[in-house]
This record gives structure tokens, sequence and C-alpha cells, in this order.
């Protein structure tokens, strides 16, 4: 993010500390920026699994999404009959890794899951002039999420996972995805956003250089996870952040619970930016009731911290 703070001065700082970067089927307006061609092929390649023999498979799979080819793994508890299934959306800077123990935990309660590697962690640093790298930041805000909405894509078309029982987890940037999928795909059902934040576009317009506030304002804009996350669906958020967190401020926190739908809730936890054992036992509880994940554990898996 080095370019971005060196051309917007004030909004690239707080694009570096994490504030922009930290912290959906419906029907998307004309121009949306996380509109795609739904019929396009996943053209989704299997290496196969990874893990033999968990008693909970994980599965190295990539899709196609728009020019981008998209890395994942997939959790797959055994059994018959449909499950919800859960996306889960890694920080800045890491990739399908980082959230996969956590997505193995839900697996072994009998939900199908997912983690990805957002299209943008693939791009190169560019020293772009600061109208280029503003748009270049939006154009990988956008691809990230209909990447994600394309891994609905694929989670949906599976006869193991009941379509009505999506849900998302997002961390730090990957908060920032999950509230804009929430709101922009009508499949999601339930959005768990661990440590997330941001700023409102007027404040972005405020803290960027006079010449620049118009398209500041215009780019910023279309990726605002304030408007999107207002349409999420009411009580389908939760919110986890810690006290001690020092990534984000606890205001950004504030501000995107403050635009999400009626029955958001927000828990605080006595830790840091990466929260804590309490938040990913709590988080899986909520997820549960909200998709009625129902039945036993798997036999001989891990099902929390």
């Amino acid at each position: 993010m080095g370019v971005v703070t060196r051309g917007l001065g004030a909004l690239g700082a707080l694009v570096a500390i994490g504030v922009l970067a930290a912290c959906s089927g419906g029907t998307p307006e004309p121009g949306d920026a996380f509109a795609y061609d739904a019929s396009a092929p996943r053209d989704v390649v299997d290496s196969g699994v990874v893990n033999a023999p968990y008693p909970v498979a994980v599965h190295e799979l990539s899709y196609r999404s728009g020019d981008d080819r998209v890395e994942a793994y997939l959790a797959v508890p055994p059994g018959a009959g449909a499950r919800p299934a859960v996306l889960y959306l890694h920080a800045a800077r890491s990739d399908r890794t980082q959230l996969l123990q956590p997505a193995l935990w839900l697996a072994a309660r009998g939900v199908v899951t997912m983690t990805i590697t957002a299209p943008s962690i693939q791009d190169e640093p560019a020293d772009l002039p600061p109208r280029e790298a503003l748009e270049r930041y939006a154009s990988q805000a956008a691809r990230d999420v209909i990447a994600a909405r394309r891994a609905l894509d694929l989670l949906a078309a599976r006869s193991d996972v009941d379509p009505e029982r999506l849900g998302v987890v997002g961390w730090s940037a990957g908060g920032r995805a999950a509230a804009i999928l929430a709101g922009v795909d009508s499949r999601v059902r339930a959005a768990v956003l661990l440590a997330p934040g941001a700023a409102p576009v007027s404040e972005f317009v405020a803290a960027a250089p006079k010449d620049l506030r118009v398209a500041v304002e215009e780019t910023m804009s279309r990726i605002d996870p304030f408007a999107a996350i207002a349409r999420a669906p009411a009580g389908g958020v939760l919110v986890q952040a810690g006290r001690e967190d020092e990534v984000v401020p606890r205001r950004a926190t504030e501000a995107l619970v403050a635009s999400a739908p009626p029955a958001t809730e927000l828990r605080w936890y006595d830790a840091g930016h990466a929260l804590n054992d309490d938040a990913y036992r709590e988080h899986m509880s909520w997820l549960a009731r909200r998709l009625a994940v129902t039945g036993p554990p798997v036999a001989g898996a891990t099902t929390g911290p």
C-alpha cells in the first residue's frame, strides 16, 4: 500500500494502518462494482485431498473469477444430505491458509467450508500516479468481492450444500470484504466480521488533496462498505472486536456497526487484533444457530480451540 500512501497523503495513511483494508445472489444495480456474470464457467480444478487420513477431507481447488484464477481449500465433512456452507476470507497480505484451521473446526461440526486467496494478493506492486493508484485499489477491492461471490456460486451448486444456508467469516481486510458481500449478495444468511473497520467516504474525501476529492468520492463510493452492509439481512451480522486492537481503531469498528442492519451484534473481547479462542468459540455457536447446524460432530475431528 506504500504507493497509495505516497500518492494520497492522509487517505493513504488510513489505508496503511488497515482501516480501509480492514474492514453478495442479490441483483446488483447497473454499474455496480461487484456485478459479475454468474453464468460464466467456473472452470473448477480439484487437485485432490491434501490432509488424509483426517476425517474432514480438505480438497485443494482453484476456480475462475473473471480474469483471475482463485486458489481455495474446500473442507468437506463426511455424511450425506445438504448442509450449511461457510466461506472464510483472510486478512491483508495473507492467503487461503490463514483461516483454514477455523474452517476445519466448523467443518468438524458438520458444515462445508471454504477458504480462498483474494485475487488482489497476486498483484505486483506498482508505482502509479495518485488517480491510477486509487482506481487500482478500487478494482482490487471489487475483484476480491467478486471472487467471493464466485465461491458462493461453487458452494451453492454442490449437492451436499443447502443454498439457503450460506455464511461468510472474514478477518480484518476479509471482514471488510465480508461486510460488502453480506450486503450485495442476498444468499448470505450469516456474516461474522472479525476485527473489521472502515471510515466513511466523507472522511477519505476530507483527507485527500483538493484536486483529488471528486475522484476519491466517486471511486470510494463504488466500494463503500457502509452502503453495502446496510443491505445485509437483519439479525444476520455478528461483529467481534478486541479492546486492545492495535490495528483497527475502536471508532472504525463502531462506525461500521452503526451502518449495519437492525439486530447486528457487536461483541468485545479482552484481546488484540487477532482476537482470542473465546471469540472463535462464540461465533461458531452463533453460526450454528443462524444456519441451523444440526447433527453430531465428526468423530475424531477437532471442533474448536
